[in-house]
C-alpha cells in the first residue's frame, strides 16, 4: 500500500513543512507566543501552538482518504473529525487557556468519541471483563494516554520526535509481518506530517506544538492501539514497547509526585527529560539520546514481539526495566520539584 502513496506523503510532508513557516510569520505578528515563566527551560519567547498546522494536514489528508475510497466511514470519524475537535481543543487552551477540569472532561469526551465509533474497543468482547469495565478500562486508558503525550511535550523536539520514531517503529512491523493494512497509509501520512514540522521544532525550537499537537498526537495514538488491536494487526504488546520510555517517564513521574508532593496535579518540570535537558543545558543531546534508545534497544524489541509471539512478555519487561529505572533516578526524586 504504501509504494502507492509516495506522492502523497511528498505531498504531506511539503504542505507541513510551507504551512509551519507562514504559521511562525503569522503568530509572531498575533503574538501567539509562549511567555516565560518557571516552567519553561528557554531564553526568550517563542510561537506557540504551531501543532494545529500538522494535525490539520493529517486531517485533511484523512478527509481525502476518505472522499477517494481508501478509508471507512469509522476511520473518517474518529481520525477526521475527531483528531480534529483535539487539534481544535489543544489550540483553543494554546491561545486563551482552559481550565483543567473542563480539559478533563473534553479528553473523556474525545476518549469516549474513539469508543463510540470503534463499538466500545476491543475490550468489549473480552469474556473476562462486563461490558460497563471493558468501557471504563478502555476509558482510562485512553484519558492517561493523551495526557502522557502531553506530558512530554517539555522540551525541543521531544514530543515531535518520539512521534516520528513510533510511527517509524510501527510501519516496520508492519513490513516484516507482511500487512496489507490501511495504517500502513494512516501511520505514513501522519509521519510525514509530523516530519515537516520537526524541522522548527527542532532544538533550539523556532515554534512550539503546543496543546493543538500533543493533544492530537495522544489522541491518534490512542485511536490506532484501539483500531488495530480490534482488527487484530498489532498486539497490545508490541504498543507497549514501542511506548516503553515515554509511559514510564510519565506514569512514574505522576506516581512519585502524587507521593512527594501536595499539588501534585500543578504543571511542573520534574520529568527525568526536563531534568536532564536543565542539567545539561541541552535539549538536543536529551532528545537524540532517548532517541538512540529507542532505535537500539525499543525498535529490536518490538521487532521481537512480532517475529517472536511467545516472547512478547520478556520484550515488554527488557523494554520498561531501564525506561523505569532512568525515570525514577532522574525524574521528581531528583529534582525535588
Amino acid at each position: 500500500m504504501m509504494e502507492n502513496n509516495y506522492i502523497i506523503f511528498l505531498i504531506t510532508f511539503v504542505i507541513s513543512f510551507l504551512g509551519t513557516i507562514y504559521y511562525r510569520s503569522f503568530a509572531i505578528k498575533n503574538n501567539i507566543l509562549s511567555n516565560l515563566n518557571f516552567r519553561t527551560l528557554h531564553e526568550k519567547p517563542t510561537p506557540r501552538g504551531g501543532g494545529v498546522v500538522f494535525s490539520g494536514v493529517f486531517v485533511s489528508m484523512v478527509f481525502l482518504a476518505y472522499f477517494t475510497n481508501k478509508i471507512n466511514l469509522e476511520l473518517m470519524m474518529v481520525l477526521g473529525v475527531g483528531s480534529g475537535l483535539a487539534a481544535t481543543i489543544g489550540y483553543i487552551d494554546d491561545l486563551n487557556g482552559i481550565k483543567p477540569l473542563n480539559k478533563l472532561f473534553l479528553q473523556i469526551f474525545l476518549a469516549l468519541w474513539i469508543l463510540y465509533f470503534f463499538k466500545g474497543g476491543p475490550l468489549i468482547n473480552n469474556e473476562n471483563f462486563p461490558v460497563w469495565l471493558g468501557w471504563l478500562i478502555s476509558l482510562f486508558f485512553l484519558v492517561w494516554l493523551i495526557n502522557a503525550y502531553n506530558f512530554i511535550d517539555g522540551i525541543d523536539g521531544f514530543a515531535i520526535t518520539g512521534a516520528i520514531l513510533i510511527l517509524t517503529t510501527l510501519i516496520s512491523t508492519l513490513i516484516i509481518s507482511n500487512s496489507s493494512s490501511i495504517l500502513l497509509l494512516l501511520f505514513p501520512l501522519l509521519l510525514t506530517s509530523c516530519l515537516g514540522f520537526l524541522f522548527f521544532n527542532w532544538p533550539s525550537a523556532s515554534v512550539f506544538m503546543g496543546d493543538s499537537g500533543s493533544i492530537f498526537l495522544g489522541y491518534c495514538f490512542g485511536a490506532f492501539i484501539i483500531y488495530s488491536l480490534l482488527m487484530n494487526e498489532i498486539s497490545f504488546y508490541t504498543w507497549l514497547v514501542v511506548f516503553g520510555y515515554y509511559l514510564s517517564d510519565t506514569s512514574i513521574t505522576t506516581i512519585t509526585r502524587s507521593i512527594l508532593v501536595k499539588k501534585w496535579y500543578h504543571t511542573h518540570r520534574s520529568h527525568a527529560y526536563q531534568n536532564l535537558a536543565r542539567i545539561l543545558n541541552n535539549h538536543s543531546k536529551v532528545t537524540v539520546g532517548v532517541g538512540l534508545f529507542h532505535l537500539f534497544w525499543l525498535l529490536p524489541l518490538a521487532i521481537c514481539t512480532v517475529l517472536m509471539p511467545k516472547f512478547s512478555i520478556i520484550a515488554v519487561f527488557c523494554a520498561y526495566v531501564p525506561s523505569i529505572f532512568w525515570a525514577v533516578k532522574f525524574g521528581p526524586l531528583f529534582s525535588q520539584d
